[in-house]
């Protein structure tokens, strides 16, 4: 009889398979996709899923920066409010459209941060906005009532022109002249003028998105203990009382403590695919040894809800020959 049921979530595996050449060979993740039997949860985006891996039914827009900012607060305390994520973006512009090419810091070391932050500080406080740095690489601001509509999802936004990705409603005004003001100041913000001297990529905008109120608790206890560093999953885990770890190297936990149902969800620590494909495989061969050892069940989803579940019964299939993931992803194994 398995102790645990361990859930693998590897929310951008395809885009990271995708990356690196197919000479690079991966034996126990491929192990999982050749010998394991299919489960798919078809989620609209990566939230979605983890909404469901907790047991919550949900559609539509998810309140993200609530989430955010219970996951990056040790104590949350404006139940009440109105959370919107304000996250720094790149913008680039050519003769008739204007785009988002990326989001995050880049390159920019904790000083050029720490500059960007303050001036973009300077303009939201200046318009009344409660604005929350609580963590280096991510911002919240909280409202005291809701919108009447929503933004575009920053992981949609990118690529899109930035005219058809604003909102229409005649209320998203007020927030368009926030952004173009937000703008106006980060192009004259020194570190962007030392960048800009150096050919280098530049914060010039904020986007807004991921409105909501924080949750509830699911209505049912669907997990015990959760290994994350993403927001949505730690925010969710905090919510509903779950044990609640951070996201280690590879190999540095037995699992031997956490329950009967652990969720791991990989957020990518570095740039490099390749590198953290290795750590996967090391973390991954680590599960399929608590499953050898009966001590453990693993389902392995990537962030479209494709899954794989893999059990003792699994080492039964030794027919099925391992084949580079990218092969398996495109056509994974039936049961």
């Amino acid at each position: 009889m398995t102790d645990s049921h361990i859930t693998l979530l590897i929310e951008d595996l395809r885009q990271m398979i995708g990356a690196v050449d197919r000479q690079h060979r991966f034996p126990a993740l491929e192990k999982v996709f050749s010998r394991g039997r299919e489960r798919s949860l078809p989620s609209a985006t990566p939230n979605h899923l983890r909404f469901l891996l907790f047991g919550i039914e949900s559609t539509g827009d998810l309140p993200v920066a609530a989430l955010t900012h219970v996951s990056d607060r040790t104590k949350v305390q404006q139940q009440s409010y109105y959370w919107l994520r304000s996250d720094p973006v790149t913008l680039w512009a050519d003769m008739a459209q204007v785009f988002m090419t990326s989001y995050g810091f880049a390159d920019l070391d904790p000083y050029e941060r720490n500059e960007i932050e303050n001036c973009i500080r300077l303009v939201l406080v200046e318009e009344g906005i409660d604005f929350h740095s609580d963590h280096p690489e991510r911002w919240c601001i909280a409202l005291n009532k809701p919108l009447d509509f929503e933004f575009t999802p920053l992981d949609q936004a990118l690529g899109m022109d930035v005219a058809d990705a604003l909102p229409s409603h005649p209320e998203a005004r007020f927030w368009r002249r926030i952004l173009n003001e937000v703008q106006v100041a980060l192009h004259h913000c020194p570190v962007n003028i030392r960048r800009r001297h150096s050919g280098k990529q530049e914060i010039n905008s904020v986007w807004f998105w991921g409105g909501g109120f924080i949750p509830d608790a699911a209505p049912h206890n669907a997990i015990d203990t959760v290994y994350s560093n993403n927001p949505v999953s730690r925010g969710l885990a905090i919510i509903n009382d779950c044990r609640l770890k951070k996201q280690n190297l590879a190999g540095e936990d037995d699992f031997s403590s956490d329950g009967r149902s652990v969720l791991i969800d990989w957020m990518p620590a570095s740039r490099y695919p390749l590198e953290e494909l290795e750590l996967l495989e090391i973390l991954t061969r680590q599960l399929l040894e608590l499953v050898d050892q009966k001590r453990a069940e693993l389902t392995l989803f990537d962030g479209s809800g494709h899954g794989q579940v893999y059990d003792r019964s699994a080492r039964r299939r030794f027919w099925r020959r391992s084949q580079p993931l990218v092969s398996s992803l495109k056509s994974p194994a039936g049961a």
